[in-house]
């Protein structure tokens, strides 16, 4: 039946019309932008400043530690820790992949290698983090920890953790390094886009190619083959380094990729008087060469 034109007449209502300004709306937002400048935790660049300008530094980029994985060589992890505690002149950078954090629930058998649980991952790595915190110059984001909280509840403790100690790169993150009169320009990120199975450092010398044109070393863990390619790029000389893992019995890694997985992290030493960075096959390396008087620790 067709409602009469009288009938109609009678209905009225307050019935809301939307209002909205565009040039309004951008004020709003640009000043929810400039909140969350104030109160982010994380960073692309940073300035570091290490030692006392008297002596070279030596920094040890540390990833792929998997903690609280079945296949870990955790006496490697105390030991390497002690070193790092007790010698001068020695940093750490933490490149990722700190903790397992088998969240993802791909499988049980991944799960069930998780020998202690993520709870008990957070509580040790916020207690060791406390303790290496004077050494420590920077860490970065990385795919097991970072990745997997954000992507299940959208935040990550182990993020917040590292932000609230040191300098915490939550992508890729360019760190101009100070050492007396020198000035190093790093590029850190977990991982670097393009990588190689022939050549393990290709990803940092590709991103140093094309994008980080004006970084000398690029840094990068995740994919657990430690290497490090010394070369020139044209005129600029440039390292490529690729740190290793203490996860030697993976059974992932055992399956899809390698039986041979070496514990090995290559460190850089940076001079003080003269702009010379110069890599090690890791950190034993460094420290026989600092006892055996090499050019580089006896300068002063």
């Amino acid at each position: 039946m067709k409602v009469s034109d009288a009938a109609e007449a009678f209905i009225k209502s307050n019935k809301k019309t939307a209002e909205l300004d565009w040039r309004e709306w951008t004020e709003h937002l640009e000043r929810t932008q400039e909140l969350y400048r104030k109160a982010a935790q994380t960073q692309t660049y940073a300035e570091i400043e290490l030692g006392n300008g008297k002596r070279p530094v030596c920094i040890l980029p540390w990833s792929d530690l998997h903690w609280g994985g079945r296949g870990v060589d955790y006496k490697i992890f105390r030991t390497t820790t002690e070193e790092i505690l007790k010698t001068p002149d020695l940093y750490l950078a933490l490149v990722g992949d700190l903790v397992e954090f088998a969240v993802k629930l791909r499988s049980v058998a991944e799960v069930c290698a998780q020998i202690v649980g993520p709870d008990k991952q957070v509580q040790f790595l916020e207690n060791w983090l406390d303790e290496i915190k004077p050494k420590l110059i920077l860490a970065t984001w990385d795919n097991h920890a970072v990745e997997r909280e954000e992507k299940q509840v959208g935040v990550s403790l182990v993020k917040k953790m590292l932000a609230q100690r040191t300098v915490m790169f939550d992508g890729i993150g360019h760190a101009d390094i100070k050492v007396g009169k020198q000035l190093y320009k790093f590029a850190f990120s977990h991982k670097f886009r393009g990588s190689s199975y022939l050549n393990a450092p290709h990803a940092c010398a590709r991103y140093m190619r094309f994008q980080g044109v004006d970084r000398e070393i690029a840094v990068m863990g995740d994919i657990h083959q430690p290497a490090c390619n010394w070369y020139f790029d044209g005129p600029m000389k440039r390292l490529a380094l690729v740190a290793g893992t203490l996860n030697t019995s993976s059974a992932y890694a055992n399956r899809y990729f390698s039986i041979f997985t070496q514990p090995y992290f290559p460190v850089i030493e940076l001079a003080h008087d003269q702009h010379e960075f110069t890599p090690f096959e890791n950190l034993g390396s460094w420290m026989r060469h600092k006892l055996c008087g090499g050019s580089n620790s006896t300068r002063s």
